[in-house]
């Protein structure tokens, strides 16, 4: 068993104690099985920043590129988007991780970690790419030559 088979759906989601959280779209008794939450969570249905934990529910391409500049703009510095889309078997597949993974790509984030969210729900962390870090690697630099 897997040190995550253990840990519950808050934790493994990164919501912590104190976390400013929204929860946009999610399919019917979602919000329920984040129970129990650490003590101080906020939900907040119209903040347009400083969250720390957004959770996004989509079956829509283009509702994700449409939304995704917005959501990272209310995100917290050290914040982190989850993108979920439904990836269970006989689901029609509109979303996937590649597409969500470029589309996050092209307004400068990242995805640092995958995550099963339940039998039909699959997702995606997003978080603002790491400063320092190059889209890729570039050709080495020489040395100066010695005189």
């Amino acid at each position: 068993m897997t040190p995550y088979a253990l840990a519950s759906l808050p934790s493994m989601l990164g919501i912590r104690a104190g976390s400013k959280v929204s929860v946009i779209n999610p399919p019917r008794g979602f919000v329920q099985k984040l129970n129990p939450l650490p003590d101080g969570v906020e939900f907040l249905i119209t903040a347009v920043s400083g969250l720390d934990v957004i959770l996004f529910f989509t079956e829509d391409p283009q509702e994700l590129v449409q939304r995704l500049p917005a959501l990272a703009r209310a995100m917290a510095l050290t914040g982190g988007i989850w993108v979920c889309w439904p990836g269970g078997e006989g689901v029609r597949k509109g979303l996937s991780e590649d597409f969500v993974r470029h589309a996050a790509l092209d307004i400068g984030l990242v995805d640092n970690k995958i995550c099963t969210i339940d039998a039909t729900w699959t997702g995606l962390r997003l978080v603002r790419r790491p400063r320092g870090r190059l889209d890729k690697p570039g050709e080495r630099k020489q040395a100066p030559a010695q005189a």
